[in-house]
């Protein structure tokens, strides 16, 4: 992989230099900071495959940058971790918010590192290994339903350009960290389209995609003001983790949720009309829940969904 490492810090740099340039098939270039990142993307004529970006730096901070790169076609599925020493849930909040795969707080262990950076390169070779149709404009040509061989159903279809969206692996990694970080006062909610695999075997898989970009708006939306991040899961299925500090109207939540996607007129690209509704399973607080207890909560949130949405 070729690796772009962001950091004001040259000793930090000089590390990672050292360890990435012993590893067999990995080559790190260095900036020491955003500015000099930007210089070095401008000018580089390969394409990065992971960044490592230190959070507090002089000139633009790297949840900034992180934001900026999400912007560019070229890198809005490239693994970006964060390698940092804040530590504060607001940090963790900000950075995932912004497109973050995963977050290691400084001082980091070379064993740990190593362990990401392998499944960074799963990641990176899965994202340029599928492509999925973006929905963020009018389909080009005809599609049929052999468009749906590029998706599955149960596939985690990423989403670009929502706001309080993440990918699924990226929210794994989130919880983790919270669970670390003992900052696991937030709950975890499920939420799934009735009848979703109707719609999948109905629609082509440009509308199937724009459905759930369309719904994932309107549950974040929703969500607000609180703090939220939302992954679509596959399945119709979307885990959510909410920071809230009082017991959530879930039925209220969910008939909002069902007003607000009825009045953004859902339709397929020919203009058919959509009936798309959702439903959620039973909210679940992720207080004591530690590693993989933590992400087992996303599981538990999807099931709960999912045999709600089966109910008549």
């Amino acid at each position: 992989m070729l690796i772009l490492a962001v950091d004001d810090d040259p000793m930090t740099l000089g590390v990672l230099q050292y360890y990435v340039n012993s590893l067999t098939g990995h080559k790190l270039v260095t900036a020491e900071g955003v500015a000099e990142a930007l210089e070095v993307l401008k000018h580089e004529t390969r394409r990065f495959d992971c960044f490592l970006v230190d959070i507090q730096m002089p000139d633009i901070d790297g949840i900034e940058f992180c934001r900026a790169l999400r912007e560019n076609n070229v890198y809005q599925r490239t693994p970006i971790l964060m390698l940092t020493a804040m530590s504060e849930k607001s940090y963790i909040d900000g950075a995932f918010s912004a497109g973050a795969n995963d977050y290691i707080t400084k001082p980091f262990e070379i064993n740990s590192l190593k362990g990401r950076l392998s499944l960074v390169e799963q990641i990176a070779a899965d994202a340029q290994s599928k492509t999925v149709d973006r929905p963020t404009s009018g389909p080009t040509g005809d599609r049929t339903r052999q468009d749906q061989q590029n998706i599955d159903l149960h596939q985690a279809l990423p989403i670009y350009d929502v706001d309080g969206v993440i990918e699924n692996h990226a929210m794994e990694n989130y919880v983790t960290q919270l669970s670390r970080k003992s900052l696991c006062g937030s709950v975890v909610l499920g939420f799934t389209i009735r009848h979703a695999t109707d719609l999948f075997f109905n629609l082509s898989a440009y509308d199937f995609s724009s459905v759930i970009t369309d719904v994932a708006e309107a549950i974040a939306d929703c969500l607000l003001p609180t703090q939220r991040l939302v992954s679509y899961a596959g399945n119709g299925t979307f885990v959510c983790v909410v920071e809230v500090a009082t017991t959530i109207d879930v039925d209220r939540l969910v008939d909002q949720m069902n007003i607000y996607i009825r009045s953004m007129e859902l339709s397929t690209s020919d203009g058919t009309a959509l009936e798309v509704r959702i439903c959620a399973g039973q909210p679940s607080r992720l207080v004591w829940r530690k590693g993989g207890a933590a992400v087992g909560a996303l599981r538990e949130a999807q099931i709960s969904s999912e045999q709600a949405a089966a109910q008549p």
